[in-house]
């Protein structure tokens, strides 16, 4: 299913909108990291929140 004019104009317009902004490189992960990311992301709501929430806890834990 092509695309129309209209969808190509908003996903430029997004991308326009992204320049610049901070982002995480993709990776491959294992089947077991998946399935644990899968785990934490119905405990945070997504994937990407999980990661930050989790993040955050470690930070926190590791403090002096």
């Amino acid at each position: 299913m092509a695309m129309t004019e209209a969808q190509i104009r908003a996903m430029q317009k997004q991308k326009q909108k992204r320049v610049g902004l901070p982002r995480l490189p993709s990776s491959y992960i294992s089947d077991t990291e998946n399935q644990l990311l899968i785990e934490m992301g119905k405990k945070h709501g997504s994937k990407k929140t999980a990661i930050f929430k989790e993040l955050e806890l470690l930070k926190n834990s590791t403090e002096c």
